[in-house]
């Protein structure tokens, strides 16, 4: 808990300096997941069942008209492995963001960007048997945004062990949010 204090408050100074900030929140589902572990040195891929779900709230700041960086926090619930029958862990992650805006679609009104998120992820058991633990958490993907309302498709990994296994959760997430205008 208590590193998660400090992140959160590394994210809040770093974006506090620059003038133009806004909050981010999104609500995300994730899909085509898999659960890639390390056992004796062998990769083994197993998929997921059901859809997971995301809870974001980022705080980001301009550093120019295009570029923004920030922070955030986040709260999944993590797909089950279909040979586990298990969704193994559910993740808090904290993160650095850094969003580029790629400008005006023609005369549309939405705006393109593509997106990274790099940080660490609190992993925590999800009512199954295993107890995870925490991991290095990234994310690329990209969205459009028209008068506050996003739409963002993304790439995340979080990593854990799981059982003396590195287990590597990868998937699709499918997000929709919403940015609160200049604090």
């Amino acid at each position: 808990m208590k590193k998660l204090m400090i992140l959160s408050l590394l994210a809040v100074t770093a974006t506090s300096a620059f003038a133009d900030k806004y909050i981010e929140t999104r609500i995300g589902l994730n899909t085509l997941g898999t659960y890639n572990f390390d056992g004796h040195n062998q990769v083994t891929k197993q998929k997921t069942d059901g859809i997971g779900v995301d809870f974001a709230v980022e705080i980001m700041a301009s550093i120019n008209d295009n570029l923004y960086l920030g922070g955030g926090i986040a709260y999944q619930v993590n797909q089950e492995n279909k040979v586990e029958d298990d969704p193994l862990f559910s993740s808090v992650p904290v993160y650095g963001a850094a969003k580029y805006n790629l400008g005006y679609i023609g005369d549309s009104a939405w705006v393109p960007y593509i997106k990274a998120n790099l940080g660490y992820s609190f992993n925590m058991k999800d009512g199954g048997k295993h107890s995870p633990n925490d991991g290095l958490y990234w994310a690329l993907g990209g969205g459009v945004e028209n008068d506050g309302v996003i739409l963002e498709v993304a790439y995340q990994d979080t990593y854990s062990e799981v059982i003396n296994k590195d287990y590597d959760y990868s998937r699709w997430t499918f997000s929709v949010g919403y940015r609160f205008k200049n604090l």
